[in-house]
């Protein structure tokens, strides 16, 4: 069993091999750059690389350096499987504590051994999972709502668990996990879960039911939404009428007084319109107050109509009111409004 996955102390010959190889991997691998993935210049980049970095690991296993030399193995297997590699990743990952990672490893070496007639290798193989098996740690994820949710995702570790591992005690590696659910219209969950080591470690995690995300409350069936140029036409028409009311009321002013100087001027005439100097005065004044007079009552009219008008014609909103009053001895007049 020894002899099949370890290897002797490296020697400087070999460190040198090891850094010919790896250049020579990013030699080829540039060429095969411009090749079909499937070339033969291609494959030979992988098996290169593949190479190296299963020299690497297993140099680094033998200083104890087991962290660092995992990786190398795993990326080797990647560029060019071999049920070699397999054995040593799995023997790594062990020595590290991941446990189930070695476990799983050690099977894939057992059915892959097979597969290749290499009988001894693939009875390594199973001894060595068969020797984990009651070691290993397992976690049990349940959600028993999910019935309730159609679309429900539960991820391990950012992957993604099928329902059928739902209530499964499946073995993972001691230490922390992070579990997340979501579902459309919930609010998302996320949990880290820390599992032991230790013989036939089991742990289970609930899932608790996900809360609705909170909905905006929708409009009463039949009430129209409010229209924002409502309250646009409303204060036109309250600002238009306005105007109009002051103008008549400046007009009536006007008027009174054309007539109060037309009275005085009586004194100053004769005959009708025989008048002297300042009846002559007092009558073209009262003339130009009564011009401007009627102007100003007949443009009132007609901007009091019109507000009036775009009041009554604004479509359905804020309700608006307004008023029209006097200040001080009512010299003034005040238009206001709250819509």
């Amino acid at each position: 069993m020894t002899n099949t996955i370890r290897a002797a102390h490296r020697d400087p010959r070999r460190n040198i091999l090891t850094s010919a190889v790896a250049l020579a991997f990013l030699l080829v691998s540039g060429q095969a750059a411009a090749n079909p993935p499937d070339s033969m210049e291609d494959r030979a980049a992988r098996r290169a690389a593949a190479e190296a970095l299963f020299d690497e690991g297993k140099w680094l296993m033998d200083e104890g350096r087991y962290p660092e030399a995992c990786p190398k193995f795993a990326e080797s297997q990647r560029l060019d499987a071999g049920v070699g590699t397999l054995l040593n990743l799995a023997d790594c990952l062990e020595k590290i504590g991941r446990t189930a990672s070695a476990w799983a490893e050690f099977r894939a070496a057992a059915y892959a051994a097979r597969e290749k007639g290499q009988v001894e290798r693939e009875q390594v193989a199973r001894e060595r999972a068969a020797a984990l098996e009651p070691r290993l740690a397992r976690l049990v994820i349940t959600a028993p709502w999910s019935e309730k949710v159609q679309n429900l995702e539960i991820r391990k570790d950012g992957q993604v668990l099928g329902r059928a591992l739902w209530g499964t005690a499946v073995p993972v590696d001691p230490g922390k996990h992070v579990l997340e659910a979501q579902a459309e219209g919930k609010r998302p969950y996320r949990v880290e879960v820390e599992v032991p080591g230790g013989e036939a470690t089991r742990v289970t995690a609930a899932i608790p039911e996900l809360v609705d995300v909170p909905q905006a409350p929708a409009p009463p069936a039949g009430k129209p939404l409010p229209n924002s140029r409502a309250p646009v036409h409303k204060i036109a028409g309250i600002a238009l009428g306005g105007a109009g009311v002051v103008s008549i009321v400046a007009g009536s002013i006007l008027g009174m007084q054309a007539i109060s100087r037309n009275d005085a001027s009586a004194a100053h005439c004769i005959e009708g319109n025989l008048c002297d100097a300042t009846g002559v005065a007092l009558r073209s004044e009262a003339r130009a107050r009564g011009d401007a007079a009627t102007g100003t009552i007949i443009a009132g009219v007609l901007a009091a109509t019109g507000g009036l008008v775009l009041y009554l014609t604004a479509p359905e909103g804020t309700p608006a009111r307004a008023g029209v009053g006097t200040v001080g001895s009512g010299a003034g007049l005040v238009v206001g409004g709250v819509f």
